[in-house]
């Protein structure tokens, strides 16, 4: 007997003639990109390569498939038929799913996934000299990535700088900056720090972040860093960490209110993480005025429609 697994469970909640339709839809994303992995996310099938690459949903009168923007737009002239929205498709129940095109579309996103991949490689590439702020550190920061090279750490790059990893977490990262260089430890909370060397730069705000500063390259003293370092390493083995605080769920009526009458909006919504969603439902909620609220919520429903988040522009 066949063990169903959640795509299947899923499936079985519609009617015999939707099922059809929803695993021949499905038949044709595993079809055109056989690479990809099945899996449920925000209660819909998804398809992941790198990222997520198309999502479909069952309704009462038609399948909902969800390719992301760009598709859309590069096949306009062959969705004239169907209803769309910037990051929506509608195939009716009543209609025979557009194989061809289906197809099409899904191979663009393989393709465009891809091509997104390899740009954000090359872009990493290029984020590696950028970790010296000011440009007057260049022979300290050689020095510091000398005496880390002599530990088990892989250097990689996030954010524009050097990131040094122990079993794929982040232990340690180094930058200069316009008065000081240094090295952070981003669990240096649970650091003995005999020497009292290190810093927490926002009281208020950083729980596991500490900072090792120097002014000069006199300070450094590779015995000690070393020492540090592979305290941190021991700790990142032991699995330390300091568990975050879970925010309290939050709700926006306006926005719940528009997607009663907006369903494109509410699918489009459900695509983003729960983080982006909290930070849109925050951006129109933190607004004192009525008048002000309903004007972020013009401005953030095209951004939704668009799947960009409301800080995507400074992440990239």
């Amino acid at each position: 007997m066949k063990t169903l697994n959640e795509i299947d469970l899923y499936i079985e909640r519609f009617p015999k003639d939707v099922q059809v339709l929803l695993q021949q839809l499905r038949t044709i994303i595993k079809k055109a990109a056989p690479k990809t992995e099945e899996i449920m996310s925000y209660q819909m099938p998804a398809y992941k390569q790198n990222n997520r690459l198309v999502y479909f949903a069952g309704y009462k009168k038609h399948i909902g498939f969800y390719p992301h923007t760009s598709p859309i737009s590069h096949f306009k002239d062959e969705l004239k038929e169907y209803k769309t929205s910037k990051g929506a498709i509608q195939f009716p129940l009543d209609k025979p799913l557009p194989n061809e095109l289906i197809t099409r579309i899904v191979e663009f996103r393989v393709q465009e996934d891809l091509e997104n991949k390899k740009m954000k490689k090359a872009i990493s590439k290029k984020e590696a000299k950028v970790w010296n702020k000011t440009n007057q550190w260049t022979v300290e920061l050689e020095l510091l990535k000398t005496i880390i090279n002599k530990t088990q750490l892989v250097e990689t790059v996030k954010w524009g700088v050097p990131i040094y990893m122990h079993n794929d977490k982040n232990v340690i990262g180094i930058a200069g900056f316009k008065s000081y260089f240094g090295i952070w430890f981003y669990n240096g909370v649970f650091l003995k720090d005999e020497k009292n060397l290190l810093i927490n730069a926002n009281e208020e705000n950083t729980k596991g972040l500490r900072q090792m500063r120097f002014n000069s390259i006199n300070e450094v003293n590779e015995k000690t860093i070393l020492q540090y370092i592979k305290e941190a390493i021991a700790n990142e083995e032991k699995g330390l960490k300091i568990k975050p605080e879970k925010k309290a769920k939050i709700s926006c009526e306006l926005l719940e209110n528009e997607f009663k009458s907006n369903i494109n909006l509410k699918n489009a919504f459900n695509l983003f993480t729960p983080y982006k969603q909290r930070e849109f439902m925050e951006y129109i909620n933190d607004a004192k005025q009525e008048k002000t609220k309903i004007t972020r919520l013009e401005k953030i429903k095209p951004m939704i429609l668009s799947n960009i988040g409301l800080h995507d522009k400074y992440r990239s």
